[in-house]
């Protein structure tokens, strides 16, 4: 029997069978290092009143600022309080619907896109994607505006997304769909990689 790309579940969260969502929590978020991470409104987002709303999210920033792991929490959250989520990588998004279309089962998985109360597309351009993209996109958002709630996060700015995925015609509606019913987060500060792979380098140079 074929499988619909990503057709598993795991405690209501459905994910591709080749990836299980990272255990994230918003109390292990170290909120003192960047003082400029929206803390206010990340917490009104916990509430998950905006998924209650059908309300859409959208998280902005450079690498590094803890939008997934965020994004991650607010999903696991949303979990537990049963809601059905679905989680992908953009990138995965993409090459999940691709292959639902070539085996045939794009209405399936459709479907199983527009069933989830929450949709998290993580780390939106992150990955070159294919030209296709947008269109897909726009599609996904289009389905689910006004009926679910959508949360991307992304490191590249809105003004920026034209030009990314190759079509304004395309990028405006999306957008105003995203922001219509959206908040929009914007991250700033230090990146924790930079942090982390500094504190490795101190620990290994005081061990020598």
């Amino acid at each position: 029997m074929r499988q619909v790309p990503g057709e598993t579940r795991h405690a209501n969260a459905t994910t591709p069978a080749n990836y299980r969502l990272q255990r994230k929590d918003l109390k292990d978020f170290d909120w003192a290092y960047n003082p400029k991470v929206p803390k206010r409104d990340v917490l009104a987002l916990a509430t998950l009143k905006f998924i209650d709303e059908r309300e859409d999210a959208l998280l902005i920033g450079m690498p590094g600022l803890g939008k997934s792991h965020i994004a991650k929490a607010l999903a696991q959250l949303a979990v537990q309080r049963g809601y059905k989520v679905l989680y992908r990588e953009a990138h995965v998004l993409i090459e999940d619907i691709h292959q639902a279309r070539e085996l045939g089962e794009l209405r399936k998985y459709r479907a199983l896109l527009k069933a989830a109360d929450l949709l998290v597309i993580d780390d939106l351009f992150l990955r070159k994607l294919p030209p296709s993209a947008g269109d897909e996109i726009a599609d996904v958002l289009m389905t689910r505006y006004e009926k679910q709630s959508t949360m991307i996060t992304s490191n590249r700015s809105i003004d920026d997304w034209a030009q990314l995925l190759g079509d304004v015609v395309v990028v405006t509606p999306l957008l105003d769909r995203l922001m219509h019913h959206g908040h929009l987060l914007k991250f700033q500060g230090k990146s924790w990689r930079l942090k982390e792979s500094a504190d490795r380098l101190a620990k290994s140079a005081h061990s020598a």
